[in-house]
């Protein structure tokens, strides 16, 4: 039977209410933040970048975008590391 429980939980073809909404939040929240990076870093030739680099899916600008944040993130804690960790030796 297509329809039966264990057919559903084999295939991942149904989420819950809950798991379908943050799915739906988590990918506005990529799409606008897609839409930021476009705009933020391409201006008006954004929609051509879209075409062009991110396979016409603002969810992957997204996530650029959220990537280049957690590197410059990283890189933040790395030199605060380094600064105290400098710091503490040399004085």
């Amino acid at each position: 039977m297509p329809g039966t429980y264990s057919n559903i939980l084999q295939n991942n073809s149904y989420t819950l209410p809950q798991q379908q909404t943050k799915q739906n939040l988590s990918e506005a929240l990529l799409v606008w933040l897609g839409r930021l990076h476009l705009y933020l870093k391409y201006g008006a030739k954004g929609e051509q970048e879209l075409q062009r680099r991110y396979e016409g899916q603002h969810r992957n600008a997204g996530l650029v975008l959220l990537f280049d944040l957690f590197m410059a993130l990283a890189l933040v804690v790395v030199v605060a590391v380094l600064a105290g960790a400098l710091y503490l030796v040399l004085s």
